[in-house]
């Protein structure tokens, strides 16, 4: 009876490890401008790609639907102008160069003088917080796209 009683409180965890374990990667990614991307142009679209990450304006709070799939909305980092690194569990700021897309938009059309620009898209949840990739062993692990370069020509 026993080993009845320990097999059936232990199933539910093994359960739950096995299934996180199982989701696909959480994705954040830039659809438009690719890497090393040149414009004549100081206006341009910028769309913003995701995969298991439930977008969602801020100051919504989103039940659980999935222990796959997290929920929170777009912020643009341009020329590194936060390090999200370094701010575990505090909001992202609003300042020059970091633009929260806390409606909900998945694109937005920038427009910037001619320069060198680095990119970065970070996701974060109801309070703007960064969210922590799901089964991260490294700890804080925010969820963060790859840094794309580009160029605005004069």
């Amino acid at each position: 009876m026993k080993k009845i009683l320990l097999i059936f409180f232990l199933s539910p965890l093994i359960f739950s490890i096995e299934n996180r374990s199982s989701c696909s990667e959480i994705e954040l990614f830039f659809i438009t401008p690719n890497d090393g991307f040149k414009s004549n142009s100081q206006k341009f679209t910028v769309k913003f790609g995701s995969n298991n990450i439930l977008i969602s304006p801020a100051g919504v709070v989103v039940d659980n639907i999935d222990n796959c799939v997290v929920s929170g909305h777009h912020h643009l980092i341009i020329n590194n102008a936060y390090e999200v690194l370094n701010f575990e569990n505090e909001p992202i700021p609003y300042a020059t160069n970091i633009l929260h897309f806390g409606g909900g938009q998945t694109e937005a059309e920038l427009s910037l003088p001619p320069g060198s620009y680095s990119l970065q898209l970070v996701i974060g949840n109801y309070e703007h917080k960064p969210i922590n990739q799901i089964n991260s062993d490294e700890g804080y692990s925010p969820i963060v796209s790859k840094i794309i370069n580009i160029e605005i020509l004069p």
